[in-house]
Order: structure tokens, then C-alpha cells, then sequence
């Protein structure tokens, strides 16, 4: 597996991952429009401020997309998701693995945003150092949603 800069194709492949709005705005959060359109999906996930990155398999395929941004004195980890035909085979700690790697270096704290519900990637999350933290104060609080922090 590889992590590299995610393309336009990559996005209108992930697009098809979310076969409903729930399942959108729970990757994307509370500003994803669905139905998914590519321009669209552009503007909502700040493509052009964002760096976005696709994990994909030995032959090209994408199996995996996530976002870095430069947010609250971190890396802010954003839109991070594995392909639902290729869950449960432990590709999300191999993605996060990649992604701070690729996104950081020794000295780089990384922040992202999880819900509540979604316990498997709050797991995750904690699995390789994250932990709970407040909210940054410019940030608004999202209903059910933590913010974690790893530190270097």
C-alpha cells in the first residue's frame, strides 16, 4: 500500500462510498452536500486549501482518502475514510500510519475531529496516541463530536 497526493478520479470513486446522506455527513460533517457532486464535494471538503491523500493497493486501486490541514497550532486530520468494501481489515490504522508520516514531521502535533458514535475509529484513534482534548476556542462546538490531539 501507498499514500499519495488524491486526485480528482479519487474523489469521484469516494463519492460512491456514501450511499446516503448520513453516511456523507458522518465522514464529511455537518456542510457536506449530498447527493455527492464532484464541484460540490470540492467546496465542501475545501479542496483547494486542504492537502488530500488517497492510500491505494498495490495496483492503483483506492482503498483509503484522508485531509491535512493547518489548524488550531496542528495538523488537523480531516475526511478520513477506508473504502466499505475493504473495512475490517485493520486498513484504517495502516491509512493513519501512512498519514502521519506523509503529513508530518517529529515535531508536528496532529488534531482531528471524531464522533461519538463512531467508536471503531475513536478506538483507532486512541490505539496510536490521540486523546480527548477541549475544543479549540475558535472552533464552534459539532453536536457529539470529540476533539483529540497527538502530541509529539
Amino acid at each position: 500500500m501507498t499514500i499519495r497526493p488524491a486526485s480528482e478520479q479519487d474523489l469521484l470513486e469516494l463519492s460512491d462510498w456514501f450511499l446516503t446522506e448520513s453516511e456523507a455527513k458522518n465522514w464529511g460533517g455537518p456542510s457536506i452536500h449530498f447527493p455527492l457532486s464532484l464541484k460540490q464535494l470540492k467546496i465542501d471538503i475545501e479542496w483547494d486549501v486542504a492537502h488530500s491523500y488517497a492510500l491505494v493497493d498495490k495496483s492503483g486501486c483506492l482503498i483509503g482518502f484522508a485531509q491535512a490541514f493547518n489548524k488550531f497550532g496542528c495538523k488537523h486530520l480531516g475526511r478520513i475514510v477506508v473504502s466499505p468494501q475493504m473495512r475490517g481489515k485493520k486498513l484504517g490504522y495502516k491509512l493513519m500510519v501512512a498519514l502521519l508520516g506523509f503529513a508530518g514531521t517529529n515535531d508536528v502535533s496532529f488534531s482531528l475531529f471524531v464522533y461519538d458514535h463512531n467508536i471503531p475509529a475513536k478506538k483507532l484513534y486512541e490505539s496510536i496516541g490521540f486523546e480527548v482534548r477541549a475544543y479549540p476556542e475558535e472552533q464552534p462546538e459539532i453536536k457529539d463530536c470529540v476533539f483529540m490531539v497527538k502530541e509529539t
